[in-house]
């Protein structure tokens, strides 16, 4: 698929929980790397660090994108330092 077709197609907010691998990663600085390894068509609207048990928290991100497989970009944020997992929390039509 070319670029031109991209444009074409329905957008996605989609929403990802980032657990790092200990409670003491600089979760600002995760979210910047995260936001570097986004393909073009990609975009960065929100991150927020969520509380979530014994000090340990969450970074959350919202990245709108065309509505396609986000397997690629997940890949490269779990490929991040100091990061233990990316789950897909929500997926929306915009």
């Amino acid at each position: 698929m070319d670029l031109k077709d991209r444009d074409k197609m329905g957008k996605v907010a989609l929403k990802l929980k980032i657990m790092p691998s200990e409670a003491g990663v600089d979760l600002e600085e995760m979210a910047k790397q995260a936001e570097q390894q986004l393909p073009e068509y990609a975009q960065l609207v929100k991150h927020e660090i969520v509380p979530i048990a014994f000090g340990l928290k969450a970074l959350m991100l919202t990245i709108v994108m065309p509505d396609q497989s986000p397997d690629e970009m997940v890949e490269k944020i779990e490929k991040i330092e100091g990061v233990e997992s990316v789950n897909i929390e929500d997926v929306s039509l915009i």
